[in-house]
């Protein structure tokens, strides 16, 4: 038998083994845009000077941010005070610690929710939160110290664990710097900063006129508020910095939940750093950490929410649907999507009703039992909670446009607002679909775990818009192998696996059949990556060549994923700037493109000059001048007055009641016939270049032309 066992691994050895070869192989051949370009890039990060000046308000970022984390503990280390929810065998301090700060995460959010409410988005109230935030944070270090140990014993940690904690460190420390830089990513500059900005400016949530994203759950951006405004007391620089460094501190939270996860459900240290490495090096992962994205955040409410899930199917203590309460409710006010966990979390909770017809409390008399009635009306009162915690969000937009899932699905429940209406809801849906592939073919669904582990790309809606790597799906079969020849009899390993299997597979399903962009996945990754550190650790032979060779492909394909992510690092090249030597304005003029432009307007022109931009990704975050821009399809003013104009004249007298001085566009795709916008297919081509060459007329025109190039152009409009 023992030979079978041998034989058996020995053959799953060479086909792991080839599998990562293959993987790995493919994926470095579709990495010629980064990677290949890794020796030419480090040549971004030299300059004339180092250090400078703006180091310091690159450290009082940093410090804002340290206080604001430390202030989720405090306030989560008091609120779980009052959950009663029993521990298990296993206990991870570093996984409660994880738990705390994020409930007190959660908490702050909704906090600086109602202060939008009531208008107090000011300094003042900056630091009066902080002064409370500190004092929990003094009382949760008090009962941390008084805590007991943990129940098992740690593991000493050898040179090999050391290596992994350094790889871990990198895309970790490599994001940290990043954001502290100024910002470049798009949704960043478009919403994630762009609309904290503006609430600080107005001092209170109001919706922002023009901005739809002011419009949607910005649970997540609530810190970034926080965080700017405390900054902001030093320089606006500062709290540019801080505002980044917060958001990123959600990715180490992250990291320790997995860690802890793992180890409490019997994973042994060195597999535990393998799950951690798995999760970290994923190239989109560290573009979300390094962007001020809140989809670290989301992963780590959702990672947590289904340990606490796990929990409560081995224990039915509320003290445990309360946690899930929370960390789902948190989820809705980050992002409208964690309504397919919602969903598969209730499928869950029907299912553990009809897996115990008869289950004891814990605890009590054998013959105190939970029905399955009991169990379905506890886990939905749960979900129910969720929503209601979500809810003031959704209330907010309901009462402003009619629709609190405005501005999406506008054509199941109709909602109004300036700037949006259902063609451009519909159209919005359209374009979310065509990630993955406009036209998906049997065979592209099939191929999509291929694709998303070897063929994805940043920057291209085709291809996923983001680079997984091929650790999962390396990881896989690993899975598979092992749940299909080992029987897992630990409860505490089991449940969780067979849990975080069932919702991992309800989202990639949803996935699969809606928006299929990456950023949308990282929320099952970490459950996933513990799964499969679970299974490996279970291997019955640990010392055959399958124990061995699994965990070096992990490893290894880790180490390509750290590679791409420190490609992309370079290519910003974000040291100088966060050290003080380049200058916010040198940094971003070259990372970019269209920079200057905003540069001129924001020092040239009068301070109530109104700007007209035009497909410039709608970047309001870094023009300092009032605005007009057409959110998402930016060109679709000009589009309607093109066509409903007959003259250049009377398109320039249009956009004069417009009452915008200038127009800034971005016209190298908006002019070219091939590519253009503003063609409409339905008519016929002499029209089409009728109305072009009124739009090049007018967008173009030497007379008005303040500044120009290949890509973009500023015109005055009188």
């Amino acid at each position: 038998m023992r030979d079978a066992n041998l034989k058996s691994n020995s053959l799953a050895n060479v086909v792991i083994a080839l599998w990562a070869v293959i993987l790995l192989i493919a994926f470095f051949t579709n990495r010629g845009d980064d990677v290949g370009r890794i020796g030419s890039l480090l040549g971004n990060l030299g300059g004339d000077r180092i250090f400078g000046y703006g180091i310091f308000d690159s450290f009082v970022g940093a410090l804002v941010a340290s206080l604001i984390a430390a202030s989720w503990f405090g306030l989560g280390s008091l609120i779980t005070k009052f959950v009663i929810a029993s521990r298990s065998a296993h206990h991870s301090h570093v996984l409660e610690l994880a738990i705390k700060t994020a409930v007190g995460a959660a908490a702050w959010s909704m906090i600086w929710f109602f202060l939008g409410i009531f208008g107090l988005y000011n300094g003042i109230s900056a630091i009066i939160a902080l002064i409370f935030g500190f004092v929990t944070t003094l009382l949760g270090l008090r009962r941390l110290r008084e805590a007991k140990d943990e129940s098992r014993v740690p593991e000493r940690a050898n040179i090999l664990d050391r290596a992994m904690l350094l790889l871990i460190a990198v895309p970790l420390v490599l994001a940290f710097v990043a954001g502290l830089a100024p910002p470049t990513a798009k949704d960043t500059l478009l919403y994630h900063f762009a609309v904290p900005k503006a609430f600080i400016a107005q001092g209170s949530n109001a919706f922002v006129e023009g901005n739809i994203a002011s419009y949607l759950a910005l649970g997540t951006e609530m810190h970034t508020v926080w965080a700017m405004l405390l900054g902001s007391l030093f320089s606006q620089r500062a709290a540019e910095a801080a505002g980044g460094a917060v958001v990123w501190f959600f990715f180490p939270i992250l990291l320790t939940a997995i860690f802890g996860f793992a180890r409490e459900i019997g994973v042994e240290r060195r597999w535990a750093l393998i799950a951690v490495l798995m999760f970290a090096s994923v190239p989109t992962v560290y573009h979300v950490a390094a962007s001020a994205y809140i989809d670290i955040a989301l992963a780590l409410f959702i990672t947590l929410a289904i340990y606490s899930l796990t929990r409560w199917w081995q224990t039915l203590e509320g003290g445990w649907l309360i946690f899930v309460a929370i960390f789902l409710g948190v989820s809705l006010s980050a992002k409208l999507t964690t309504l397919f966990v919602v969903a598969a979390f209730a499928l869950l909770v029907l299912l553990r009703a009809r897996d115990s017809p008869t289950a004891r409390l814990p605890g009590s008399v054998a013959t105190a039992f939970m029905t399955p009635g009991r169990i379905i009306a506890g886990g939905f009162r749960a979900l129910i909670l969720a929503g209601l915690i979500a809810s003031p969000w959704y209330l907010r937009t309901w009462a402003e446009t009619g629709s609190p899932v405005f501005p999406f699905y506008m054509s199941i429940w109709p909602g109004e607002a300036a700037g949006w209406d259902i063609e451009r809801s519909n159209l919005f849906q359209t374009m979310n679909a065509q990630y993955g592939g406009a036209v998906k073919s049997p065979l592209d669904y099939l191929a999509a775990p291929w694709n998303l582990s070897v063929n994805a790309q940043p920057e291209l809606a085709s291809h996923f818009d983001g680079v997984l790597g091929v650790a999962f799906l390396i990881g896989l079969p690993v899975l598979v192998f092992v749940r299909w020849r080992t029987k897992i009899s630990d409860e505490g390993a089991r449940v969780p696996i067979k849990i975080g299997a069932g919702v991992a597979g309800i989202m990639f399903l949803f996935w699969l059949f809606s928006s299929q962009q990456l950023r949308y996945l990282l929320p099952i990754l970490p459950i996933l990556a513990i799964s499969i550190a679970a299974a490996a650790t279970r291997i019955a032979e640990r010392g055959t060549p399958l124990y061995t060779a699994s965990k070096y492909a992990l490893s290894i394909a880790g180490i390509a994923g750290i590679v791409v992510s420190a490609a992309w690092f370079l290519q910003k090249a974000p040291v100088r700037v966060v050290l003080g030597g380049e200058t916010r304005d040198q940094y971003l003029a070259r990372n970019i493109d269209y920079y200057p432009y905003y540069q001129w307007l924001n020092t040239e022109t009068e301070p109530n000059a109104k700007v007209w931009l035009i497909n410039m990704r709608r970047d309001t975050y870094n023009l300092d001048r009032p605005y007009f821009s057409d959110y998402l399809f930016e060109d679709w003013t000009l589009r309607k007055m093109v066509w409903d104009a007959r003259s250049v004249e009377e398109l320039k007298a249009q956009a004069a009641l417009m009452n915008v001085q200038y127009i800034l566009t971005r016209h190298d795709v908006l002019l070219d016939y091939a590519r253009s916008p503003i063609i409409d297919e339905q008519r016929p081509r002499p029209e089409n270049e009728a109305k072009l060459k009124f739009a090049k007329a007018f967008l173009l025109d030497p007379a008005r032309t303040i500044k120009a190039d290949k890509k973009f152009s500023l015109v005055k409009v009188f």
